[in-house]
């Protein structure tokens, strides 16, 4: 089997698409039946993706990797060029890109719906995009795979697809890169990397307030360090995003100020490290479509709260303490009931046996396994 993987959201890594792509393809390697895989990608994330025999790139001008461009891209020169002419298949992993001119058999990861799900996520023009153009290019796909029982059943609900032409897929972590770390050497890195020693809980999230919900997560820890006075910090890890300009103005403003700590983009390997640190690793965020961090925080032995919507209660439920992420009260009562247990209202050791459960190679068989039910289905 020959494939075109669309690989033009790897944001020189900096999402969690762009980790799933680069996962995804490195655990196909050893996957039989796949001969060659050939990358679509622009030339400055092409560095990303370690080469291997099955794979060929086909590399365009970095600026295709500019957002409109690339959907243009997609639906102007990909369908009229020769570029699928080799391929049984055209795998998308984005779902924004679908073209809408369909050279060969089709098949779209869609992630997550959260534009159906929050209103003013982005601007009006890619609100309109995603809401009144992408179900139409949704539908043009052959099959479809998502990362939760959550997103199917979102799919099913706002775009009107076949249940049964939708698997479900969990995504891996790393667990090369994901395990415990000696918490009091991590610390000593925590405190020689970003200049404090005090402890501290963490959100590793790039900083979109409006769906990642950082404005409530600030305003528990404000209630947490009135309420309990101490020297704990909030340690936020990722880059700038949609609306960061207002929250970064906000904790200016903030009685706490001097405790909130911001990373920045940070290189995967400083994730473990955090994880192992944290006294205890926050995630509330509104809508998730899989919830990378709270896996990982787990496969660290780090006590893991979050949210109780979307897939992250599909992930978490009766394993981690969940809230009501629109609620401060309860974010910060979580916090608080969460840091005063000696074993953080979980069970550890059993967190980190199913982090293992999620594996990259797992999740590139079952890909593989996607391929051959689309084909055969047409």
């Amino acid at each position: 089997m020959n494939i075109a993987l669309s690989s033009f959201v790897l944001q020189q890594g900096k999402s969690g698409v762009a980790r799933y792509i680069i996962d995804l393809v490195k655990a196909m390697n050893g996957v039989n039946n796949l001969e060659n895989i050939k990358l679509l990608l622009p030339e400055n994330d092409s560095h990303l993706i370690e080469r291997d025999s099955n794979l060929s790139f086909n590399i365009s001008k970095a600026c295709v990797a500019n957002p409109v461009l690339n959907i243009l891209w997609h639906n102007t020169y990909l369908p009229m060029s020769n570029l699928l002419n080799s391929v049984d298949l055209l795998h998308v992993p984005s779902y924004r890109r679908i073209p809408f001119v369909k050279k060969c058999p089709l098949i779209a990861t869609v992630h997550d719906l959260a534009t159906f799900n929050i209103d003013g996520k982005y601007d009006k023009m890619r609100m309109f995009y995603n809401r009144k153009i992408v179900p139409s290019l949704i539908r043009r796909c052959d099959r479809l795979i998502t990362v939760s029982e959550f997103s199917k059943n979102d799919i099913v609900k706002f775009i009107g697809y076949d249940a049964d032409k939708i698997d479900v897929i969990y995504s891996g972590i790393d667990h090369q890169l994901f395990y415990p770390r000696n918490k009091d050497h991590a610390k000593a890195i925590i405190a020689k990397e970003y200049g404090f020693e005090a402890p501290f809980f963490t959100y590793v999230s790039r900083i979109e307030p409006k769906g990642k919900n950082h404005f409530r997560l600030l305003e528990a820890f404000e209630k947490f360090k009135k309420r309990h006075p101490s020297d704990y910090k909030l340690l936020l890890v990722g880059s700038d995003w949609n609306g960061a300009e207002a929250f970064h103005r906000r904790v200016a403003d903030s009685p706490v100020k001097d405790d909130v700590v911001f990373t920045g983009f940070i290189a995967n390997e400083m994730l473990p490290i955090i994880y192992s640190a944290a006294e205890l690793c926050v995630y509330p965020s509104l809508f998730e479509g899989f919830g990378f961090p709270v896996i990982e925080a787990m496969a660290c032995g780090a006590p893991v709260i979050c949210s109780n919507t979307s897939s992250l209660r599909e992930i978490s439920i009766d394993r981690v303490p969940n809230f009501d992420p629109y609620n401060v009260d309860e974010i910060y009562t979580c916090m608080r009931d969460t840091i005063g247990k000696q074993d953080f209202n979980q069970d550890i050791n059993k967190n980190l046996a199913y982090a293992k459960t999620f594996r990259w190679e797992n999740t590139a068989q079952n890909v593989v396994s996607s391929y051959e039910k689309c084909l055969a289905s047409i």
